[in-house]
């Protein structure tokens, strides 16, 4: 569905026949692609990124940041995929070290993010949509709450933006883990991709609610959040540039 919307609003872009389809048309316009794989060799920088994040909440709140597990996962949102995924592409690879050399996706150089005039959430796409002007900037898809009751819609303004946000635990709020735990009160964790909001919040005009990444970027577009709206963390981190305090946000049913 969502791959469908992404094509749909290209074709709309480019003034094409709208199929959702990548059809003759839309493949010429969206060019030649190249390889889609390339090779990198991994650095000593990257592995120092590694701080596996404790079990219990309460020595969460004790770590100095909440950082990647391992080689696979700090590589996996390096380049936008899952860990599962890279370990297919490269089968032969049973320890990673710096010098390692790995096949990983070919993703396109970073361009200039627009700031972008409004986004809108469609919750029965599980999609988020950023719009600049009339014209669709950016499609990513998106976690909504499990309880259809907890799921805001109408009209909402992006209050702040944080990146690395640190994130307050209450116990009053994840009742499951608190009980599981014997967790009576408040805690602080740090920041980090591991971090239960991930590596960026926009924080929304409705008291508790926001936008934000995940440290569990396979669970996007399931019905498992408590109320906000998840992204995998790159694309959270490029909302975080493309939206201002005061932008709107519209929720859909």
């Amino acid at each position: 569905m969502r791959s469908r919307r992404a094509v749909t609003q290209f074709q709309l872009n480019r003034g094409l026949p709208v199929t959702g389809e990548l059809d003759l048309e839309t493949r010429l316009a969206l060019g030649f692609p190249g390889n889609p794989f390339k090779s990198y060799t991994v650095t000593g920088e990257d592995l120092a990124a590694i701080e596996p994040t404790p079990a219990l909440w309460a020595e969460k709140a004790k770590a100095a940041r909440l950082g990647y597990n391992d080689a696979w996962e700090m590589l996996a949102e390096k380049f936008h995929s899952m860990p599962a995924f890279l370990q297919r592409l490269n089968p032969e690879t049973a320890t990673i070290q710096p010098g390692t050399t790995l096949t990983v996706p070919n993703l396109d150089p970073a361009a200039p993010l627009p700031k972008v005039d409004r986004v809108v959430i469609l919750l029965a796409e599980t999609t988020l949509l950023a719009y600049r002007g009339s014209r669709v900037v950016a499609c990513f898809p998106c976690s909504i709450a499990a309880n259809k009751t907890k799921r805001p819609s109408g009209e909402l303004r992006v209050k702040n933006k944080v990146p690395d946000p640190n994130y307050t635990f209450d116990p009053a709020v994840l009742t499951t883990v608190a009980e599981a735990e014997g967790l009576t009160r408040k805690m602080i964790l740090p920041p980090g991709p591991n971090n239960p909001v991930g590596r960026a919040w926009i924080g929304l005009t409705l008291p508790g609610y926001g936008i934000h990444g995940t440290p569990e970027p396979a669970d996007i577009s399931r019905t498992g959040s408590s109320g906000c709206f998840r992204l995998a963390n790159w694309n959270a981190r490029k909302m975080l540039q493309m939206v201002d305090v005061g932008t709107l946000v519209e929720v859909i049913e």
